[in-house]
């Protein structure tokens, strides 16, 4: 017998959640290997439709599960998210500062190339996990994409989130890629601008703080 019912909670980075039926009020845990075919990750209200077994824990569990939107889910998989023209000005900034910070000597040229390099490798572990989700395979930790943003490579990972349509609708994912590109650019701003330093030791001093 197959049901009807809509996904009420997703851990996208461990690939399991649970399904509410319509016309019932128990939680059903579904893993995303059940899921046939797997052409777009599985979100919080998502309608699906489902058989139900009981595993070896002796818990009912959701398989055979579709998609009811088939065309929809394919249609918003193909195409990237838009990205915002104002955050890409941003980071064109942030990388002319960069730029003109080492051409003047303050900047080591050691730290951009290790910039643009990190933002590289950022980038392809991106699509690598990606891919992965896609495939079901090993995927790559959140911590390691959010250090590798700390560091420096948080240009590349928003691109990264909006072209493959990856991690940019996790909630608390955003929320910690928001504070490495803030924590990234005041490093980044007070070792590039010496002025900026001194305005802050003198108000440190002058507060005793």
């Amino acid at each position: 017998m197959r049901y009807q019912g809509k996904i009420i909670k997703w851990q996208d980075d461990k690939g399991f959640g649970f399904v509410r039926a319509t016309s019932d009020s128990k939680d059903v845990f579904l893993h995303i290997s059940d899921i046939h075919p797997l052409n777009k990750r599985p979100e919080v209200n998502e309608q699906i439709s489902y058989e139900l077994i009981k595993d070896g824990r002796g818990r009912f569990r959701a398989t055979h599960v579709a998609y009811l939107n088939k065309s929809a889910n394919v249609n918003k998989i193909e195409q990237p998210t838009k990205l915002s023209s104002a955050f890409l000005a941003f980071i064109l900034i942030f990388f002319l500062l960069v730029i003109e910070r080492t051409l003047k000597g303050v900047l080591p040229v050691t730290f951009t190339l290790m910039l643009f390099g990190a933002n590289l490798l950022l980038f392809l572990y991106y699509y690598q996990d990606k891919t992965s989700a896609i495939k079901k395979a090993w995927r790559t930790p959140e911590s390691t994409l959010h250090w590798l943003s700390l560091i420096g490579s948080w240009p590349s990972a928003y691109v990264a989130q909006k072209l493959f349509n990856h991690k940019h609708k996790k909630q608390s994912f955003v929320v910690t890629y928001k504070h490495t590109v803030l924590i990234n650019c005041s490093a980044v701003m007070l070792y590039a601008l010496p002025y900026l330093q001194n305005i802050l030791i003198f108000h440190l001093t002058k507060y005793h703080i």
